[in-house]
């Protein structure tokens, strides 16, 4: 039987001291975007921990002043003025101040209408790692002024506000692509090829689909589903698939779902039954099958020993 292939990622919780297990609140769009305009831009002080959360949006932030920590789907950055960091819909996290300070950033979120393809492309087709960048002295005072704009333009409901909004958001995330440094590069010790976590096929359908598997793994998503994304037929989107991957599209998808599972396992309180299913696994019997087969031991184990 076949292993299903799972992404690697940094797995070395130890690194700084994990946060305490809490149950993950979920942040949906119809709670923060009510008009035609799905992006939003707020400051915040933080002096208390924000509690482990996840969004249906993609979420930007900006560190403009203190030092903190940021899990990012139980796995730790270290955060510092001129950071900035990148969330997708699939991905939970906290973040802290450091003890006895506070952390001042920009939190902008905007939701995937928001995003072109060529976007898409420029973003995501080099993933690896988590998505952090680190802004030079020229950088920050650039990124500092397009959010700034962002604020006051969001303030105004001017004329083109919609335009203009969507222009910094643009400018924001190149900014943040070519700045970006991947944990594998900060993280001491840790092999760059040990994560490796996106294929680079040259058919440009099955790039799209893994692009979007990425993002949607959680949802209900069929083979048919994913060959839609990359415009082929569902044969031709199968063949294409494994000889692109290795593996077959629904051992692929698997395998994402397993590591969001196992991440959540280690770092909530949720029940291993709501796991399963927020993980996108429809019985628990399946969830506990394909878990023990490639870690080694049953969701339960795995949560009870990440108590210790």
């Amino acid at each position: 039987m076949d292993v299903p292939y799972v992404p690697t990622t940094l797995s070395r919780l130890d690194v700084f001291q994990k946060p305490m297990k809490t149950t993950p609140n979920r942040h949906l769009n119809k709670s923060y975007f009510h008009d035609d305009i799905h992006v939003q831009l707020q400051k915040h002080i933080l002096t208390e921990p924000v509690e482990l959360h996840w969004h249906e949006f993609y979420e930007l932030a900006f560190v403009l002043e203190g030092q903190g920590m940021n899990w990012v789907n139980g796995f730790p950055q270290r955060l510092k003025q001129g950071d900035m960091f990148l969330l997708t819909p699939a991905d939970f996290h906290e973040i802290a101040p450091d003890s006895g300070t506070k952390l001042e950033l920009y939190n902008l979120i905007f939701s995937q209408a928001m995003l072109t393809d060529d976007m898409v492309k420029l973003l995501f087709y080099q993933n690896e790692g988590h998505y952090a960048a680190f802004l030079t002295d020229d950088s920050f005072a650039d990124v500092l002024f397009r959010f700034n704009s962002m604020m006051k333009e969001q303030q105004l409901h001017a004329a083109g506000r919609d335009i203009a909004l969507s222009g910094d958001l643009n400018r924001l995330l190149l900014a943040w692509q070519r700045n970006r440094v991947h944990e594998d590069a900060k993280a001491e010790g840790i092999d760059k090829e040990e994560h490796r976590s996106f294929i680079y096929p040259s058919h440009p359908g099955i790039q799209k689909s893994l692009i979007y598997l990425q993002h949607h793994f959680r949802q209900s998503i069929t083979l048919e589903d994913a060959a839609k994304q990359a415009h082929l037929s569902p044969n031709y989107f199968s063949e294409q698939f494994k000889k692109s991957t290795g593996i077959s599209f629904q051992l692929y998808l698997q395998g994402l779902r397993l590591q969001f599972a196992h991440a959540l396992l280690l770092t909530s309180q949720l029940p291993v039954t709501e796991i399963c299913l927020i993980s996108g696994f429809n019985t628990l019997t399946h969830f506990e099958r394909v878990f023990r087969l490639h870690y080694g031991m049953s969701p339960r184990e795995a949560q009870k020993d990440s108590a210790h």
